[in-house]
């Protein structure tokens, strides 16, 4: 996999946006693209790195990141967009790569059920144990000094592929989930050569990535993106659990989720029949509705 490589399967115009750079091992894209992007990286720049070893996402939490395993990248833009409209930033990011999961899923044969959008900011897949998370979204924003615009901001992916050579770790393994089964990776025809592995996946789901990325970054508040992400919601209709802003990690509101509304708060309504959009939070799918755990929270842009 090269920057060439990817840039072949580019579109035209997301070709003449993007300028893609490809590490063996980073501590984490979004870490060091931030860095880029302070010493005045153009928009467009991405990055990619076959190993993260501090890979993050929402809240804290570790993104695992092994070689030969998913897709780890990073893209800046620098878009004119107040602080409180970054957040689309983040839902045109989760329709791309929920798009991209099923089409590089057709392309090697093994289409499946739709992949379908967490709230706010993962995606996950269908199997035999109700859904499995493989891919996590993180933005990342910083803003011009002295205003309330951004100055700029870091979409950083995180794409399991296949899963890793013993598996998920085990506190991760009732939740990640891969694009692509271990007996499907092991096929010996498939790759006859194991420094071959995933090589034909990783630049498809690069490049899919990034040619849906593009014409939505050039007007990331369109109605267009928005119903897609409400059409592909994972908990509309669902039991859940709500853990207000104030109490994460503690108190939990029984409720059933509504869906999204036209700003992408999640609409509730507690078993009290009071309703509330969540715009800060944590919400956790109940196991009667997945057999395990979803944890779900928002806002998913940091700003710096």
């Amino acid at each position: 996999m090269s920057p060439d490589s990817i840039t072949a399967r580019l579109t035209p115009g997301a070709r003449d946006f993007y300028h893609i750079l490809i590490e063996d091992e980073l501590s984490s894209t979004n870490t060091v693209l931030k860095t880029m992007a302070a010493s005045g990286a153009p928009a467009g720049t991405v990055l990619i790195a076959r190993v993260q070893t501090a890979g993050r996402g929402r809240l804290g939490r570790v993104f695992h990141s092994p070689a030969g395993s998913g897709l780890y990248m990073s893209v800046l833009v620098r878009p004119d967009m107040a602080a409180g409209d970054a957040l689309s930033l983040t839902t045109c990011a989760a329709v791309a790569c929920a798009d991209a999961a099923d089409a590089v899923r057709a392309v090697f044969g093994c289409a499946g059920a739709p992949a379908q959008i967490k709230w706010v900011n993962d995606i996950y897949v269908p199997d035999g144990d109700g859904a499995k998370k493989v891919c996590g979204i993180l933005s990342e924003a910083a803003l011009i000094p002295g205003g309330d615009r951004l100055a700029y901001a870091v979409i950083g992916m995180g794409m399991n592929l296949f899963p890793p050579p013993g598996g998920f770790p085990a506190e991760l393994s009732h939740i990640a989930g891969a694009l692509f089964s271990a007996e499907y990776a092991a096929d010996a025809e498939r790759f006859p050569c194991a420094e071959h592995l995933s090589c034909a996946e990783l630049l498809a789901m690069a490049a899919e990535i990034l040619n849906r990325l593009y014409p939505m970054l050039l007007s990331p508040m369109a109605e267009q993106w928005r119903a897609e992400y409400r059409s592909r919601s994972l908990l509309d209709g669902k039991r859940v659990a709500v853990r207000p802003a104030s109490s994460l990690g503690g108190d939990e509101i029984p409720a059933l989720v509504l869906g999204i509304d036209e700003m992408m708060g999640l609409r509730v309504r507690y078993d009290d029949g009071q309703e509330e959009v969540l715009r800060s939070g944590e919400v956790v799918l109940r196991q009667e509705e997945s057999g395990h755990t979803i944890q779900a929270s928002a806002p998913s842009v940091h700003l710096l």
